[in-house]
């Protein structure tokens, strides 16, 4: 398994939502923010932006939060990242509450939640991000 994690460097974060954009249209061949696995959050207190997207915690509190009948999560054995099975899930989101980094999207007009899939290996918000605020690295290297 290829131990490789998204880093954020927030302070470099622009919130353009180019990030938001792109990773619609590569999973769901729409532009449509609400269908991104990557969301732009604000601080409160200010206006800075910020990319929320699983950081592929190595504690998975997502997977172990999912109902054991339902096993919608589950483990990318290639790349490790936590993938959801549609078919599976039914919007209980208890992934989403279990997720530290606020990391888990309800999916738009669905009772289901997304969560970034690192793009098989390849992420686009990465590739698309014309500040470099993502970076897709080797575990330690963070």
């Amino acid at each position: 398994m290829i131990d490789r994690v998204l880093v954020v460097d927030a302070e470099l974060c622009t919130g353009c939502r180019i990030c938001e954009l792109w990773c619609s249209l590569k999973h769901f061949g729409v532009i449509n923010a609400s269908k991104s696995r990557i969301r732009i959050g604000k601080k409160q207190g200010d206006l800075s932006s910020y990319p929320k997207v699983c950081l592929q915690c190595a504690d998975r509190y997502c997977i172990a939060a999912c109902p054991p009948k339902i096993k919608a999560l589950s483990l990318d054995k290639k790349t490790g990242a936590v993938l959801v099975d549609l078919d599976k899930c039914i919007g209980c989101e208890k992934c989403r509450e279990a997720c530290p980094y606020d990391a888990i999207h309800p999916l738009a007009d669905e009772k289901k939640v997304i969560i970034c899939d690192l793009c098989a290996g390849n992420p686009e918000c990465v590739i698309q991000c014309p500040e470099g605020v993502l970076s897709y690295v080797m575990r330690g290297e963070v």
